[in-house]
């Protein structure tokens, strides 16, 4: 076993109820060889019997599958057609952890695509530990601890009477008597448990402490005994290993000891330097590094993270298309690439996108900078570019693109952390936090503040609640007495659900509001110009002022939000407040553009970076703001908003925006999408337009010397910033 392995396969356990974790959590990555599959069929199952959808009597017919496993071990030698009782079946599964039972589980849905379209539901578990039915080991499967918490979480909201069906039973089956793996329900407030691996070495234990439904889980025991002592007495479990480099040795010696593999060509590592490492090589090219270590991943592992990508060849091409040979110092890659053999050394390793996520686990455990983290509906972006001006000059930051805030991306920014970024200032998008490959990135982060901007009707196409569950899940990367910063203004039950989260991980939680005086910062007064507003807040108990040139209540508030995160980083917020006048965000957002049309100066605000409802709502109400500012007219210019269902969702979310758009009375309110057309809002003039060049012609016949024109609308399907693009080529050709 490697050097990581040995760190990331260590025995682990964690202790939990549905209120609170009751013992430590693993301060690096934790994962286990065995899969998930099986203990999701466990857990669907007792929800369906629960819910009336399945009997527990109903009978089960052994598949040919199911009998395919009768010489596998502990398999109980079921025959296809046998049958059996789904509550009989389902015990033997577990008290057994009989492979036979588990594939026999699965023709309650019809079969295993049936039964991974029912698991499928659960949001939770990454697709990289589903690659077996039964659980077992294979190559690249892994799962980690927190896909584990997750199902056993899950458990817990089962009730009590459910467990009798999983409390460890022996069997006799067919004449033939059948040990249970399981002994612990002969003890005292034991009430079930549930073990898998070769050697039982991992479990769900389920006990009554202080009169709470507890689990304690268990990975990478040594065999049953061993796991089960470890569940039962925590305190025992061994002191965690971390891998640390021993700088006396080359980089080549380091990745031969730390992870597995072998150079191609031995003599070309002797003089490797990593100072960089990517998964896409073109960021070579754009930020001109040098020494860079590429993993070069696989069509199937790509698609692993981006599955609607039709890749369909290895990273090795990509190099070779693109000729960045000369940048790289080390190629790391399941298939070697014979023709640069002799070119640039090649570090051959079973599975590439298993080496990205173990190379991203070795780099965050060795990281000494400071970690914020970043998520929610809207102003996440903005807050994250508002702490990268903050901190510009105290030392170099890691931090996304733009706003490329998914899966793969952020994934690629975790294997470049290391000690020469000062400052990691990670956003994280829900899609980012979903099971492809290996699971929620924040599983490798280590972070020591999150931030929550906002959360609200974002992306409501993926419902509501599945959105809050995956945000939520950035709290795993918090350290133990981290901190989480989040915008108290949110709505009550969807403020309630974070901070319970926040109390399970035993985390600081500072809230940051606009009236809510009780927060840990509020706005005490504002006063708005026309190119800039004046902000005095409370902050923690003391007066601080200061300036926004994006100025809209909504940048006001992740200002708050952001000067919290960095006095928690330990920066001195006097000296961070005055640093915000100067503040401009992405392109798209709240940008002031002085455009001359037909001989007219009038001041277009482009908006449409991204659109949410909360979004809209915040930038109808900085039009409102600003209209005094203006002597001509004052064009609301609103598109219709994406992903936010079905047609009938749309509308009613797309009503919600009435009230604004009535206090802020404009001139002309000029409308685009169908969710828009008719709404009822009691204004004196609205125009609907069916394109976007008719929105432009509304535009041009409106404007009046000195106007105000601002144009909100969503970046993505609605591409609504093309209406800016159009004016301001309008203006070009005057």
């Amino acid at each position: 076993m490697n050097q990581i392995e040995k760190e990331i396969f260590q025995p682990t356990v964690l202790t939990f109820n549905r209120k609170e974790f009751l013992s430590k959590r693993p301060s690096g990555v934790r994962q286990s060889p065995w899969g998930t599959v099986h203990l999701l069929v466990y857990l669907a199952i007792l929800q369906d019997m629960e819910a009336n959808v399945l009997s527990p009597d109903q009978e089960i017919i052994f598949s040919i599958e199911a009998e395919k496993e009768y010489g596998a071990r502990r398999s109980t030698h079921g025959k296809a057609g046998e049958k059996r009782s789904l509550s009989d079946l389902l015990n033997q599964a577990i008290s057994l952890n009989a492979p036979d039972c588990i594939v026999a589980l699965f023709d309650v849905y019809g079969g295993l695509k049936g039964a991974l379209r029912r698991i499928n539901k659960f949001i939770f578990a990454s697709n990289y530990s589903r690659k077996t039915p039964t659980g077992r080991k294979m190559i690249p499967q892994l799962s980690n601890i927190y896909d584990y918490y997750q199902i056993g979480e899950e458990f817990l909201h089962l009730s009590e009477e459910s467990f009798k069906y999983i409390r460890n039973h022996d069997h006799v089956i067919n004449g033939e008597f059948f040990k249970a793996q399981s002994q612990l329900e002969s003890q005292k407030d034991i009430i079930a448990s549930i073990f898998w691996g070769t050697n039982q070495s991992d479990c769900f234990v389920f006990y009554k402490e202080n009169r709470e439904l507890t689990c304690s889980l268990v990975i990478n025991g040594e065999n049953y005994s061993h796991s089960a002592g470890l569940a039962m007495n925590p305190e025992f479990a061994p002191k965690e290993y971390l891998v640390k480099k021993d700088e006396t040795i080359s980089h080549k010696q380091w990745l031969e000891q730390t992870f597995e593999g072998y150079f191609l060509n031995d003599k070309l590592g002797e003089d490797l330097v990593i100072e960089h490492t990517v998964c896409d090589p073109t960021l070579t090219l754009r930020n001109n590094w040098k020494n860079v270590a590429y993993i070069s991943l696989s069509a199937e592992s790509y698609r692993a993270i981006i599955p609607k990508a039709k890749r369909d060849f290895h990273g090795n091409e990509i190099i070779l298309k693109y000729k960045v040979e000369e940048h790289l110092s080390v190629i790391v890659t399941d298939e070697p690439i014979l023709s640069l053999k002799d070119e640039v050394p090649q570090f051959i390793v079973p599975n590439s996108l298993t080496f990205a996520y173990h190379y991203a686990a070795y780099q965050m455990g060795n990281y000494h900078g400071k970690f914020c983290a970043l998520t929610g509906s809207v102003g996440k972006s903005s807050t994250r570019l508002i702490l990268e001006h903050l901190l510009k000059n105290e030392g170099n930051i890691l931090a996304n693109m733009g706003n490329a805030n998914l899966h793969y991306p952020t994934f690629s920014l975790s294997v470049e952390i290391n000690d020469q970024y000062d400052t990691i200032l990670f956003e994280a998008a829900g899609a980012c936090m979903n099971r492809l490959g290996y699971g929620n990135n924040a599983f490798i982060w280590k972070t020591d503040v999150v931030v929550i901007p906002s959360f609200g009707s974002a992306h409501v196409v993926d419902g509501v609640e599945n959105n809050l569950c995956k945000k939520k899940e950035l709290f795993f990367s918090v350290k133990e007495d981290g901190y989480v910063i989040i915008n108290k203004d949110m709505d009550e039950a969807h403020l309630a659900s974070f901070i319970e989260m926040a109390n399970l991980f035993k985390l600081n939680v500072l809230l940051f509001s606009f009236e809510d005086m009780t927060a840990d910062c509020y706005m005490l007064e504002k006063k708005v110009f026309r190119d800039k507003t004046d902000v005095r807040i409370s902050f923690r108990g003391k007066e601080v002022s200061f300036s926004l040139t994006t100025d809209s209540d909504g940048q006001i508030q992740n200002a708050m939000g952001a000067l919290l995160a960095v006095e928690c980083l330990g920066y001195s917020i006097d000296k961070m407040a005055p640093l915000l006048e100067d503040f401009h965000s992405l392109k798209r957002v709240l940008r002031p553009i002085p455009l001359t049309l037909d001989s007219k100066e009038v001041t277009v605000i482009d908006d449409t970076h991204n659109s949410a409802i909360e979004s809209m709502m915040n930038g109808i109400d900085f039009f409102t703001s600003k209209k005094p500012f203006y002597k001509g007219k004052n064009l609301l210019v609103l598109g219709e908003v994406d992903y936010l269902g079905n047609e009938k969702e749309a509308r009613y979310h797309h009503e919600r925006l009435i009230p604004h758009i009535n206090r802020a009375n404009p001139d002309q309110a000029i409308f685009y999408g169908k969710s828009f057309k008719d709404l009822p809002v009691d204004i004196g003039s609205v125009t609907w337009c069916e394109t976007k060049e008719q929105v432009v012609e509304k535009i041009m016949d409106e404007i009046t010397e000195d106007s105000l024109v601002f144009i909100k609308g969503s970046y993505g399907e609605t591409e609504f910033y093309k209406v800016t693009e159009m004016i301001k080529k309008k203006a070009e050709n005057n």
